[in-house]
Order: structure tokens, then C-alpha cells, then sequence
């Protein structure tokens, strides 16, 4: 499924960051983010379903995604970097959607009525978001255990009740019924011993598991599987095990392919890059260039450090 079919950057010739200076002060290094697609000659993107940018830290794969989704006016979370030029050089792109979504377009071609509305489907997740998450979820349990710990202490108290109540006022009328609330879970627990855990479930709510960064990832993402939409994911297997990798590269293509999803990712990741019909623009190269996974810097890289000690994975074989 594609949603956005391409999405195009300044270029020199028409799109200087002030049209009174001298041509070169698009390369300003002071002017980001002007000057980080036409470094390495980035002058477009064309998308599959699947499309996927590769290259090193400070390759700029995080701030195209940070410029698409901006100009997409797509809702996110996490914050990112920013300067005083960025809005400017946001107004300069432009981009192309399918005919069934409503969007910006560089082509004068007849518009046909709408599905999808591009800003509306368009998804930002990012390590940062998945992180959130995870503290999110620590500090709900956290005050939960805090509530049952409080809770708890009015449980063993003397069975004592307020004596004196104004209807009127309230005062002391919820001490009486929480009083009330722990003598029937007291009493309950003595002859069947499970009320008090029920107690604590209805008043604090239920504990939620702890999980790992991995599995949180592909929470989020699973979470999606019923939404058609576009999704830029922004390193998402950060801080996954080779495990978690494999199953988010399996997520990624069934929604591409079932759940009428497109998806834009930055990635460092063997099993995200490798994954079947997937579009890899390669950073590190300028110009920039579109290569096969196996084509890429870092997998051979990965590939020289197996096949060298290839006599210790062949062993007993």
C-alpha cells in the first residue's frame, strides 16, 4: 500500500535559504537543516511500501524523518532537534501522495475524491517513544504499589470507626465507609482468605508486567495491525536483542503487505535492512544511492567478521 509516493527536498538552484546571499549559503552549517540532504546530493525520496534509510550516525536519517513528518503535519510525542530554519526549510519540500489521499502535490493531475487524509494516517514512533512507554508504565506501577502499601496499613489497623459524622459537611463520612470497606474485606479474608487481593485490585488497580525494551517496541507496533496508515519509525530496533529484531522485521512486512500499512525507517539493523522487497536508500554514499542490503557498508563488515571465524560456527557440523 502506498500512501506518500515521493517527497522532494530544496535544491540549489532555487531554494537558497536567502535569496540575497551569494549562491553556496545553502551549505551554511549554521543553516540546519539546509545543508544536510544537499551534501549528499539527497534531492528526493521515491517510496515503496517498505523504504528503508541506511547510513552512519550523523547521516541525517533522523532528520529527513523529522522534515517528513513535519511537513505531513503528522502528530508525535517525542521531541527532536530543531533550529530557527527549520520551519523555513520545511515550507520549501514538497511531496506526492496516491489519488486516494488527500495531501500537497507537485503534479497539476486531477484529483480524485479522498479516502484517507495524509496528516490523519501518518504515525511518528521513535526509541524515545518506546522509552516513554516503559517509564510510563514504571511510575502507573509505582503508584499503584504505593496505594496498595497505604491500603495495606488501614488493613492491619485497630478495627476502629469514625464515631462522629456530618452528612451535611462529609466529615469523616469516606474514612467511615473506607472503614467499613476493610472490616467486610477483614472479615471476608478470615473465612474465604482471596477478599483483601480483590479489595486492592478494585480500589488500586491491577499491577501490569514489566516489560523489556523489545518487547515494548513490538507492543507499539502490534498495537497498529488493525489501523491502515503511514508509519516512520525512527531506529525502532534500539536496544533489541537479535530475537526481537526478527520478529519486528516479520511485523513490519506482514502490515505492509495485510494491513495496508507504509512504512519509512532509519535503521542500522541486519534483519530490518534484509527484509524482502524492502527499499534502501544508502546515506553513506554520495550521491546518495539505492542499494541491496547486502551491498551496504556494515553488512559486510558483519559478513568479514563471520566468515573469518567461520571454523568456530562450523564446528561439530
Amino acid at each position: 500500500m502506498l500512501y506518500l509516493e515521493k517527497f522532494i527536498f530544496p535544491d540549489l538552484e532555487s531554494d537558497n535559504l536567502y535569496y540575497d546571499q551569494p549562491r553556496g549559503s545553502f551549505y551554511d552549517e549554521h543553516s540546519y537543516p539546509f545543508h544536510i540532504t544537499s551534501e549528499i546530493s539527497l534531492w528526493s525520496i521515491d517510496f515503496e511500501p517498505i523504504t528503508i534509510l541506511y547510513g552512519g550516525n550523523g547521516s541525517g536519517k533522523s532528520t529527513i524523518i523529522n522534515v517528513i513528518s513535519e511537513k505531513l503535519e503528522a502528530e508525535r510525542r517525542a521531541m527532536f532537534n530543531s533550529s530557527p530554519y527549520f520551519e523555513e526549510y520545511v515550507k520549501r519540500c514538497r511531496y506526492t501522495v496516491s489519488p486516494d489521499v488527500a495531501g500537497d502535490t507537485v503534479s497539476a493531475r486531477k484529483r480524485t475524491p479522498t479516502k484517507y487524509d495524509i496528516s490523519s494516517i501518518t504515525t511518528v514512533l521513535t526509541s524515545d517513544d518506546i522509552f516513554k512507554s516503559m517509564q510510563e508504565l514504571r511510575l502507573d506501577n509505582d503508584r499503584k504499589l504505593q496505594k496498595s502499601r497505604l491500603l495495606m496499613d488501614e488493613y492491619v489497623a485497630p478495627e476502629e470507626l469514625p464515631r462522629h459524622l456530618n452528612f451535611e459537611t462529609g466529615y469523616n463520612v469516606e474514612n467511615f465507609k473506607r472503614g467499613v470497606e476493610i472490616r467486610k474485606a477483614r472479615n471476608a479474608t478470615r473465612s474465604r482468605g482471596s477478599s483483601f487481593n480483590k479489595l486492592l485490585i478494585d480500589t488500586v488497580g491491577k499491577m501490569e508486567r514489566g516489560y523489556s525494551n523489545g518487547e515494548t517496541a513490538l507492543m507499539k507496533l502490534s498495537e497498529l495491525l488493525e489501523k491502515p496508515g503511514l508509519y516512520l519509525l525512527d531506529e525502532p530496533e534500539n536496544s533489541m536483542s537479535c530475537e526481537f529484531q526478527i520478529k519486528l522485521a516479520s511485523l513490519i512486512q506482514y502490515l505492509a503487505r495485510y494491513g495496508k500499512c507504509q512504512f519509512l525507517i532509519s535503521s542500522h539493523s541486519p534483519f530490518i535492512l534484509s527484509m524482502e522487497n524492502a527499499k534502501v536508500y544508502n546515506l553513506d554514499r554520495n550521491p546518495v544511492d539505492i542499494c541491496k542490503w547486502w551491498e551496504l557498508e556494515n553488512m559486510k563488515r558483519y559478513f568479514s567478521l563471520f566468515y573469518d571465524s567461520r571454523e568456530h560456527f562450523l564446528k561439530g557440523r
